[in-house]
């Protein structure tokens, strides 16, 4: 018994002191976290900072964690929000709701809306990529710059090897356990940032508690083929689209698809070398400054 009651006692502190070091994160990036009910979900976000309002969304199986350091780049002159995406993060799961690409849409516009914002640049990556494309061609009048980074939406020409998988059933963003969950941070990023093996062991452990509502994800998303092409026409606002030179999710073959049909957007590319599917995460200083040049321009 006092061998189980230590173990307890140990993994309670891994988990404290985990959140201790995302809480420093925040801080260091100036974000507070808060919590909004949008609809049937409740809506954890972080917000900081003031100017202009940029929103940044996350992919498939992540979080808002994944814009943070990111983040603390713009806080001094943006106001930056960043959602845990319905069914992700500390957001709400809830198992009869859709989470389909126009759903998660409308829930991001009831979101600005509630938290009184009328227009703001909005950036996406992977899902949320694909959610901010999808989002731009719908309420274009909101959206003043867009950044896709590695955006999910269109048929790359060359596949990607986990497009490949995944087309064969192999889905290789569902981690097993904690070392194949080593296994997809390597797929997502060529050079991983380091992580102390106490936080890398807790969010392993989130990502497996997950792994089954975020297989739903991936289902409904695969069963519903919402193919972006036909909405990028509507697409007005600049638009950015940055790449790593090694995704390996998500092939950069599919700047070329984006550029043809944005044809009421103006677009600039930029590819990142060295750097996988995240680059915010993986480079977070070099693409921040790309970024920002962007808007600058």
């Amino acid at each position: 018994m006092a061998a189980v009651l230590l173990g307890f006692t140990t993994a309670c502190s891994q988990e404290e002191l985990a959140q201790s070091a995302l809480r420093l994160e925040q801080k260091i990036a100036r974000l507070e976290r808060k919590t909004v009910q949008v609809g049937d979900h409740s809506m954890v976000y972080l917000e900081g900072g003031q100017g202009p309002t940029v929103v940044m969304l996350h992919g498939i199986t992540a979080d808002s964690g994944n814009w943070t350091r990111f983040a603390r780049y713009y806080t001094d002159n943006y106001h930056v929000v960043i959602p845990d995406l319905p069914g992700f993060g500390d957001s709400s799961r809830i198992p009869t709701a859709s989470y389909s690409i126009p759903a998660q849409s409308e829930r991001l516009y009831a979101l600005m809306q509630t938290l009184g914002v009328k227009q703001f640049h909005l950036v996406g990556n992977s899902m949320g990529g694909y959610i901010s494309a999808y989002y731009a061609a719908q309420h274009p009048e909101t959206v003043r710059t867009l950044g896709l980074f590695s955006a999910a939406g269109v048929d790359a020409p060359t596949q990607s090897i986990f497009m490949k998988e995944l087309q064969a059933g192999n889905n290789l963003m569902l981690p097993s356990d904690r070392e194949d969950f080593r296994r997809v941070f390597k797929l997502v990023m060529e050079d991983p940032p380091y992580v102390p093996g106490f936080v890398f062991d807790v969010i392993a452990d989130k990502a497996l508690r997950n792994r089954e509502f975020d297989r739903k994800v991936f289902t409904e998303l695969q069963q519903q083929q919402l193919d972006l092409v036909p909405h990028l026409p509507k697409i007005t606002a600049p638009t950015l689209l940055l790449w790593g030179e090694r995704d390996q999710v998500l092939d950069s073959s599919a700047i070329p698809v984006f550029q043809r049909h944005l044809t009421a957007s103006k677009t600039t590319v930029s590819v990142i070398p060295q750097v996988g599917h995240l680059p915010m995460l993986e480079q977070p200083g070099e693409t921040a400054k790309r970024h920002l040049m962007f808007l600058g321009n």
